[in-house]
């Protein structure tokens, strides 16, 4: 079952440690006012080496999708919680939008 990541909606910049397939991550999410678009970064477990950096949150698309190494073994998706597939908005993270982890596990199956 796969792992839905906890979101504020009243931040435009937050961070999140996040547990991911045994390993904790550092996500950093911000609002893009000139993209009109969510970003992530994601950190090693220190919190000190960039991993992934400028990842843009689109609804229904493995996000890691392109990405072969320094990456969770996992992947995250955006889902939108209405069906109707959008983007997210500025205050649609943990209401309308959903950050969701599949494991490694998950994925082969």
């Amino acid at each position: 079952m796969p792992f839905t990541i906890p979101l504020r909606d009243d931040l435009p910049f937050f961070d999140l440690h996040v547990s991911l397939d045994d390993a904790t991550y550092t996500l950093q999410l911000r609002w893009n006012v000139r993209e009109g678009a969510w970003f992530m970064d994601v950190l090693d477990q220190q919190g000190e080496a960039l991993l992934l950096a400028g990842l843009r949150l689109v609804a229904s698309f493995p996000l890691t999708a392109y990405v072969t190494d320094r990456k969770p073994p996992g992947d995250l998706v955006v889902i939108d919680t209405t069906g109707a597939g959008a983007d997210p908005g500025r205050a649609d993270l943990g209401t309308r939008h959903a950050l969701v982890y599949f494991t490694a596990a998950e994925l082969a199956a």
